[in-house]
């Protein structure tokens, strides 16, 4: 039974979500950390240009979210995924905006001379309502979009054993035979005891 974004009944959005843009797509932690930073740092720039207020945040929260889509995981980790996107999210935006501003695309307005304790006040107010964002972007996409219950998430590829080096080999043609083999199975030779 498929269950819709809050519990009940599934939805045309489940479907939509579930089958035409992520149809079982899983993303890694990193490239689902990177993606979310790219996008916030993106948005909350150009949110910041046009002067929308708190478009860090905003552009934080929907990093967030899109890095916990991306990644399909519980609610748990998709939180920490988005509180990572949150806390990098404003280096990612002031260097954006940095590269902006250097290459003469934008042309930020005069400011008058600010404190430096309001300006330390003004950065960890900004900081905060980035982690706050982020992190309630990744506990919504995890909320939309989760395993079900009772499935297990699947780790990442392990590598395999090496190949078990032969304890012996053929008398005929050289191949590897486990010890106590009688008969070769490379050429079918009778192997001396």
């Amino acid at each position: 039974m498929h269950h819709g974004l809050l519990g009940g009944e599934a939805t045309p959005l489940d479907s939509y979500l579930d089958v035409r843009i992520l149809p079982g797509a899983r993303a890694s932690f990193g490239v689902s950390v990177l993606t979310g930073l790219a996008i916030a740092g993106v948005i909350g720039v150009l949110l910041d240009i046009t002067e929308i207020p708190v478009g860090g945040a905003i552009g934080a929260f929907v990093g967030g979210l899109v890095a916990a889509l991306l990644l399909y995981a519980r609610r748990r980790r998709t939180t920490i995924i988005g509180f990572l996107v949150g806390l990098f999210s404003f280096p990612v935006e002031l260097t954006i905006l940095m590269g902006v501003v250097s290459s003469n695309l934008y042309t930020p307005p005069q400011v008058p001379e600010i404190s430096l304790s309001v300006l330390l006040v003004a950065l960890v107010t900004t900081l905060l309502m980035q982690i706050m964002g982020g992190t309630i972007g990744g506990l919504l996409g995890g909320i939309i979009r989760h395993p079900s219950p009772g499935t297990e998430e699947v780790p990442g590829p392990t590598p395999s054993p090496p190949p078990q080096r032969p304890e012996k080999y053929c008398v005929q043609c050289g191949a590897g035979l486990a010890k106590g083999t009688s008969i070769c199975h490379a050429c079918g030779a009778k192997q001396p005891s």
